[in-house]
Formats: structure tokens, C-alpha cells, sequence
């Protein structure tokens, strides 16, 4: 049987509350408003192991021989979506000017701290780095800077860590930092050694940062990640995150994410293209 034009039957109401509650509580993502989008990728995970029910799927998934295995690929299936080198424009020249700024002032420190958060396949570490890079190098190259990627799902951190990606995904990088950055190999590019090697991929659930070991940051970058968050529950993550970083630290958020979040430790960037905040110096 060809598993892969088999029918997925609809998703019921109590079925969707059970994969929701599943999803929400392991991962912080509620798909309350997005049923269809679960659903799909229910529905490919569900042929790619040749099973028709949803409750059997759940079951396999919670407490099968090789569960937590196919939890990953069903991860990996419903968190990556679109990513691309340098995705919001506005954003990174913001903090390219960010970083300008806060290592020539004469009491800058010698090294640069930077947490991707979210890390998916790696473009954006990867693009933070090159930017970092080009920064430094521009202002004499005397700075250390590393980059930690977190994402909960090891297939794309796998998938990130190997830093190789297709023609299509490099397009819209210049050719003079393509040239640079990457290394043209059997139909793909690799990123160089040596800047896949000043960022460090670790597994982390966004929902548990309590016990992450990450602090004193100079930029935090969470794009498009709290989307499908509750309200309460970005606001949650947004001061763990404000947490982490050192005063005058930089936090860049998507557009639209973290509505109606107050924290009196940092205050609004001064700069309507971005969806950015500064911590307060104490």
C-alpha cells in the first residue's frame, strides 16, 4: 500500500483538544487558532508511518517503542517553517548599527555575546555571525564575539550544525559574503569552519529557560517565535528573556510579538521599523 496518497480523516474536536493539550504543554505552542495547520502536519507525519488514526498516532507518539524519535520528526514538521539568511532586513541593520555603537564606546567590553533563539535550521545564527563578523573586522578585529543557537528540535539543530545549505536558500545573500562565508561544495554551501565553529546549537525548550545557563547577553534575538504563544505565556518567556542580558543589551522580537508586555528592566528601541528593546542599565 502507497501510504503517501492515502486519505487523513478530519480532525475532531475531541481529537484536536488532545493533540493540542499534548503540543501546549511539551512545547508552550497552542494551535487553538490554527487546527488546520495541525492537522496537516498530523496528516504527513501519520503517512510517513502508515497509520490512519489519530488516537494510534498519539498512543505511538506518547508511549510506542520509538516515540520519542517520530516526536521529533512530528517537531520538526509542525516548528520549521519559513527561514531564509538575513529575513528581516530592518531588523539586522538595526542591530548591525547596535553593534557598531556599542563597541566603539571606550568602556566596551572585549567580547560580544549573542543568543539566537529559535535557532531552526540555522539561518539566523549563521546570518547574526556573518554580521558580527563583518562588524568586528570593520572596526580593527579586536573583539571576541560567540553566538548561541538554541531550537527545541534536534533535526534541525542537527540540519544547522552541518551548515550546508542549497542555491535556492543562499540567493539572497551578497555575492561578496557569499564568496567569503560560504564554500561551494558538491552542488551545496557550507558555511566556513571557522565561523560555524563561534556558534555553539543546544537543544532548549523555550517553556523551561529556567534552567539554561545563559546570561549576561549583549543581544538576544527571538523572531517569530512566540506567534503562537498565549499572551501570558509570552509575556513569561519575554522576561526570562529580558533576564539574560546585560545593561544596555539589545532584544529583537518579530513584528507584532509580545503585545501588551511591561517590564520595567528595559525600555522601547527608539526606532519604529523594529520590534526591539534595551535593558536598563541598574
Amino acid at each position: 500500500m502507497n501510504w503517501a496518497y492515502q486519505s487523513i480523516p478530519e480532525l475532531s474536536d475531541s481529537e484536536f483538544d488532545t493533540w493540542q493539550n499534548l503540543l501546549e504543554q511539551r512545547t508552550g505552542i497552542s494551535f487553538e487558532r490554527h487546527k488546520q495547520i495541525l492537522q496537516t502536519g498530523l496528516g504527513q507525519r501519520m503517512r510517513e508511518v502508515g497509520c490512519l488514526d489519530y488516537g494510534q498516532y498519539f498512543r505511538q507518539i506518547c508511549y510506542g517503542k520509538g516515540g520519542a524519535l517520530e516526536w521529533e520528526a512530528l517537531l520538526k514538521t509542525l516548528t520549521v517553517k519559513e527561514t531564509r539568511f538575513f529575513r528581516d532586513e530592518d531588523a539586522f541593520e538595526y542591530v548591525r548599527k547596535y553593534l557598531f555603537n556599542r563597541l566603539v564606546r571606550p568602556d566596551a567590553d572585549k567580547t560580544l555575546e549573542i543568543w539566537s533563539v529559535a535557532c531552526s535550521t540555522g539561518e539566523e545564527p549563521y546570518s547574526m555571525a556573518m554580521l558580527a563578523n563583518d562588524t568586528i573586522e570593520g572596526l580593527g578585529g579586536s573583539k571576541y564575539y560567540g553566538i548561541t543557537a538554541t531550537d527545541i528540535c534536534l533535526a534541525s539543530l542537527a540540519d544547522a550544525r552541518a551548515g550546508k545549505f542549497g542555491e535556492r536558500r543562499v540567493d539572497g545573500i551578497e555575492s561578496s559574503m557569499r564568496d567569503r562565508y560560504f564554500i561551494h561544495q558538491d552542488g551545496r554551501y557550507k558555511i566556513v569552519d571557522w565561523l560555524r565553529e563561534k556558534i555553539c546549537f543546544v537543544q532548549a525548550n523555550i517553556i523551561e529557560l529556567g534552567h539554561l545557563p545563559i546570561a549576561q547577553q549583549d543581544v538576544v534575538y527571538c523572531q517569530n517565535v512566540l506567534v503562537y504563544f498565549r499572551r501570558w505565556r509570552q509575556h513569561q518567556v519575554l522576561d526570562e528573556l529580558a533576564a539574560r542580558l546585560k545593561p544596555g543589551g539589545l532584544l529583537v522580537l518579530g513584528s507584532g510579538e509580545g503585545a501588551g508586555w511591561v517590564n520595567p528592566s528595559v525600555r522601547r528601541a527608539d526606532d519604529d521599523t523594529v520590534q526591539a528593546y534595551i535593558k536598563i542599565a541598574s
